[in-house]
């Protein structure tokens, strides 16, 4: 007589209590709660290191260029400037797009304090070129038809008022990019845990929950875990499927 078949499934894999754990509990086991690690720095890097670039171009130029070619030093300074603003538009979002994944992953507190440093190097750009392009208007007006006589004004010459430009906007980039490069280097190094996973009150520790504050900084607080939760429903939902077809596929039919 046949012997009724035994509830295990035969050659099943036996289920790991860790892996159940880390299953049923996405928050605590992501691998995302440490050593997350912000990847903007390599890029901060590159484009004070283009805006370096393009003022030495500019001062070598404004130096070596002779007096029948300072207009087309002129007009050259012009395009890298035109570019560099291409450049830096492309920059500002890549490091948005990291800064959002950081935001997902459950930072929100270095996420806020670096929101407004990580917008700078757009805004410098845009601005600087903004007051340039009021500049060379004023030039161009002023000067009219002696435009092309004037550059060749030695040190008053249209390339040195725009190297002169890129130079100091090029000095407020490298205190701006060094700070932030420098808070991201310690973030990174720390090797935090998400925010709602410190403190002594995980759902109201560093996220504050529960503490007096601004309504608005504490609702968006609030929108942060929630985001940050739904993520990690997500990825619940994701791992229980994988987990069923994987059960699925090693069960053996009952033998009566």
């Amino acid at each position: 007589m046949d012997r009724p078949f035994s509830g295990a499934a035969v050659g099943a894999q036996p289920i790991n209590n860790a892996d159940t754990d880390e299953l049923l509990d996405p928050v605590l086991f992501s691998n995302s709660t440490s050593g997350y690690k912000l990847k903007t720095v390599p890029a901060f890097s590159l484009h004070l290191f283009i805006s370096t670039a393009i003022s030495a171009v500019g001062v070598a130029l404004a130096v070596l260029m002779p007096e029948d070619k300072r207009c087309d030093a002129y007009f050259i300074m012009l395009y890298l400037r035109a570019t560099f603003w291409v450049i830096t538009y492309i920059f500002d979002h890549f490091v948005k797009k990291q800064h959002d994944n950081l935001r997902l992953s459950g930072f929100h507190d270095f996420h806020r304090e670096t929101n407004m440093q990580k917008g700078i190097p757009l805004q410098v750009v845009s601005l600087w070129n903004s007051m340039l392009l009021a500049v060379q208007a004023l030039i161009h007006h002023y000067y009219g038809t002696d435009f092309y006589t004037h550059c060749a004004a030695g040190w008053l010459s249209p390339v040195s008022y725009v190297t002169a430009f890129t130079i100091s906007e090029n000095i407020v980039l490298a205190a701006t990019h060094g700070c932030y490069i420098d808070k991201v280097r310690k973030f990174n190094k720390a090797k935090l845990a998400p925010d709602v996973l410190r403190g002594s009150d995980r759902a109201a520790g560093s996220l504050g929950l529960m503490q007096p504050g601004n309504t608005a900084e504490l609702l968006e607080k609030q929108a942060d875990l929630i985001s940050y939760l739904r993520d990690h429903t997500h990825k619940l939902n994701q791992r229980l499927h994988q987990m069923q077809t994987s059960v699925r596929s090693t069960r053996i039919p009952e033998i009566h």
